[in-house]
């Protein structure tokens, strides 16, 4: 992978932190992106002790002026950008009769709109200068089925595969490949609040929790981080060069479509 810079946005999460790492350590500049900054500056202070380049500052992919003002600042630090990974989401999980509108709306706007936003408004940038690069956009197995007691998350997740086939049409006439990834069960702290919430609505542990839901993962164990970033990582590489519109399951075979 040619030498240059990457956003990658929730970034203070465990993929999203994972990613960056990992594109550092290939010679990428990373600039981690988060509503909330302060892990994801910890995260490029670790990143710069161990010789990568990387800025931290904070971004919410709900709003346009947000990413604008993000983009100015990461490539005032580092240059202009070329590789994308939307890695921001949320979930609260809740019974489908009893989903309210703030909530399926909260979730849409950070999960679904925010990826759209974020690849749109640095894509124009590219295109203005020319610049050829790689987005990949983290979907989740929940997007390839319904979730009776999360269809806020599973409906965004679904956009967000469309998006991707979407703007790898709409963008490959100007050298940028659109991608995704859909994760599993992945040991984040989004998936320990899962499985907490869970385990008090049904009087189990955690742990048990996890155990059921790992009881349908094929491979049968949780999966790591470091994993999902190794796929977004070969899928920003000119190993990928020839794969656009693709979403790929990272999920152990609990999904197959």
């Amino acid at each position: 992978m040619a030498s240059d810079t990457a956003i990658i946005s929730g970034a203070s999460g465990g993929i999203g932190s994972a990613v960056a790492t990992r594109l550092a350590a290939r010679g990428i500049a990373v600039g981690l992106l988060d509503l909330d900054p302060e892990p994801s500056t910890a995260a490029a202070a670790k990143i710069t002790s161990n010789g990568g380049t990387a800025w931290a500052g904070p971004l919410d992919t709900t709003d346009p002026e947000s990413i604008e003002r993000a983009l100015d600042l990461v490539e005032g630090a580092l240059g202009p950008v070329s590789y994308v990974v939307t890695a921001a989401g949320v979930i609260k999980k809740a019974p489908f009769l009893g989903l309210g509108v703030d909530a399926w709306n909260r979730t849409i706007g950070v999960n679904l709109t925010g990826t759209w936003l974020v690849m749109q408004r640095v894509a124009r940038r590219m295109v203005d200068a020319g610049r050829s690069g790689a987005f990949v956009a983290v979907s989740s197995v929940s997007g390839r089925s319904g979730r009776a007691n999360a269809a806020d998350y599973a409906a965004s997740k679904a956009g967000v595969i469309s998006i991707v086939r979407s703007a790898a049409q709409a963008l490959a006439p100007h050298g940028i490949r659109v991608n995704g990834v859909c994760p599993g069960v992945v040991d984040t702290a989004m998936t320990d609040a899962i499985h907490e919430q869970t385990a008090a609505e049904l009087g189990i542990t955690r742990e048990e929790s996890i155990a059921r839901m790992l009881a349908m993962v094929p491979l049968g164990r949780i999966e790591t981080p470091e994993e999902v970033a190794a796929v977004i990582a070969f899928l920003l590489s000119e190993d990928a060069g020839y794969v656009t519109g693709q979403t790929l399951n990272v999920c152990g075979g609990m999904e197959f479509d």
